[in-house]
């Protein structure tokens, strides 16, 4: 698949993003695989096209998948915005309060480069 777009890009990852956590929470790894494919071929499009600063608009959505995958592409970029959500994500129960917290801890490490 190649994107052609900024639209066509956040249209996908915000998809993706959403579809991803939905298939974790339930324990089918080879669609959240498939998911988690599709959101890095958006962030790599919108990283190569110097727009990854995009995603900021993302952070307020609804669903916590979006906002959590936002967060995670925006620490580079976007830091204190970004650690506020993971923080915010961090304090609810459930998987997505785990890889927050452990997005941060490897944040904080210098393990990450996103």
């Amino acid at each position: 698949m190649k994107i052609k777009n900024v639209e066509t890009a956040l249209s996908i990852f915000e998809e993706a993003s959403i579809k991803q956590p939905e298939a974790t929470e339930t324990g089918d790894y080879k669609t959240a695989n498939k998911f988690y494919a599709k959101i890095v071929l958006a962030t790599n499009f919108l990283k190569d096209e110097n727009l990854i600063n995009k995603l900021e608009n993302l952070l307020l959505h609804e669903s916590i998948g979006v906002r959590l995958w936002s967060a995670i592409y925006l620490l580079t970029s976007n830091e204190k915005e970004a650690l506020k959500v993971l923080k915010t994500i961090e304090k609810t129960s459930g998987i997505h309060s785990l890889t927050a917290e452990t997005t941060l801890s490897e944040w904080r490490k210098g393990n990450l480069n996103m």
